[in-house]
């Protein structure tokens, strides 16, 4: 995916405030998110994945908060499986 449409999946699901079933947003500026294995496990087992967009913070209303550390947070996401 382009840079370009990342970012506007990003302001369109911060649009509309909700996730849909390929887009799942994950708050991460805390540490690595919670439920970050059940939900690349559900892509992974889905035709075509989803995307997991980070630094978006649903119980925040769906505003930006950022990462906390975007190289550690990149190992535990390759790390998966």
């Amino acid at each position: 995916m382009l840079s370009e449409e990342l970012f506007d999946l990003a302001e369109y699901i911060c649009k509309i405030k909700a996730e849909t079933q390929t887009v799942e947003v994950k708050a991460a500026h805390g540490g690595c998110p919670k439920h970050l294995y059940d939900t690349l496990s559900s892509f992974s087992n889905q035709d075509g994945g989803g995307t997991i967009l980070f630094g978006i913070d649903e119980e925040q209303d769906f505003q930006t908060v950022g990462v906390y550390d975007l190289q550690d947070l990149q190992k535990k996401v390759t790390e998966f499986g």
